[in-house]
């Protein structure tokens, strides 16, 4: 993948690419972001970026060498394929990043690439670090060898070592906006009707966009608008709160989000309806003819609370506010959208 192909973080891909056309991209790298933005995919760009046999400052995906790093990274087997190239995250069943996965890595920093012109490392999870390996591997971040680049990949940059952190270029990634996504999604192969929604679904994270399958998409949205249904006809009564109160209280964190995000659609989408919008705009468009019929039962100003409250609860959950809290917030729709 080039850096054109991956969505989102133009400003990170722009100082990657400016230190590789100058020769010079520093040594030791921290990408730090939250997860599913495309950070081990950048780094792997990086990876091929470095030894592409065409480009100076991007990968072209189609050399031997591109190619192979590519085939590399998709599956372990086939790590024979690129030697310079390697990937250390935390060992089946362990807790940690070892000191023993260190000590590899700092023996094959020192040595010549092997086909390569550049040795690559790139660490997920830096911040799994045991003490020992995070004291271990700053002696290669101190010194670090000049055919050789270290990419730590961390979600929690607090919990890394300052004095790793000090060693390192810091590149910051930010979630991928919702249009960005989009057109991700249908560059490949997605319908647009589809790639929007799953967009607005995908919370910033390009991950959870590509792994969604559409079916269960459906049929978790079903079950959400059968809940959203109830909400209107119930007007917030006490039909619509033991329903709601029910299904949230054997929900997890993430399906309650799921079911905020549903919720925030429709909303939007009433909306749109109400404000006499353009139907390619809708999130939901296969439900248009429901949501006309919903759109209805609320003023605008309430489906505009609505709104508000569920994207209120869609804040805490982002804060990681205890899920209680977050349960009794939802649950306390009783009055949702008054």
């Amino acid at each position: 993948m080039a850096f054109k192909d991956i969505a989102g973080n133009s400003r990170v891909k722009r100082i990657l690419r400016r230190a590789l056309q100058r020769h010079r991209l520093p040594n030791s790298l921290l990408f730090s972001g939250p997860a599913g933005v495309g950070k081990t995919t950048m780094a792997l760009t990086v990876a091929k970026a470095l030894n592409c046999l065409t480009l100076e400052d991007d990968a072209c995906d189609a050399c031997a060498s591109c190619r192979a790093i590519g085939k590399a990274s998709r599956d372990p087997e086939k790590q024979g394929l690129a030697p310079d190239v390697m990937f250390i995250a935390i060992e089946e069943n362990k807790q940690k990043i070892a000191i023993d996965q260190i000590r590899l890595l700092k023996q094959m920093a020192y040595l010549r690439p092997m086909s390569a012109r550049v040795r690559v490392f790139i660490l997920r999870g830096a911040d799994a670090m045991s003490e020992d390996a995070s004291n271990s591997i700053l002696k290669v971040l101190e010194e670090p060898p000049a055919a050789s680049t270290l990419i730590l990949v961390t979600e929690k940059p607090h919990l890394v070592l300052s004095t790793i952190r000090s060693r390192c270029r810091t590149l910051e990634f930010s979630l991928v906006a919702r249009e960005e996504i989009a057109r991700a999604l249908v560059a490949g192969g997605q319908p647009a009707d589809r790639a929007n929604l799953l967009a607005f679904l995908a919370n910033g994270s390009m991950e959870n966009a590509l792994d969604w399958d559409w079916d269960d998409v459906l049929k978790s949205r079903q079950g959400d608008w059968d809940l959203f249904r109830a909400l209107l006809a119930g007007g917030g009564g006490a039909d619509f709160l033991n329903k709601f109160a029910f299904v949230t209280r054997v929900m997890g964190e993430d399906d309650l989000r799921q079911t905020m995000k549903m919720f925030a659609s429709f909303c939007r989408d009433i909306i749109l309806i109400k404000e006499h919008g353009e139907s390619r705009y809708l999130l939901n468009p296969d439900l248009e003819e429901a949501l006309r019929e919903a759109e209805g039962r609320w003023s605008l100003e309430r489906t505009q609370n609505c709104l508000a409250r569920t994207e209120s609860v869609l804040s805490g959950l982002s804060r990681n506010r205890n899920l209680n809290m977050n349960l009794q917030a939802a649950v306390t729709y009783s009055n949702f959208g008054e």
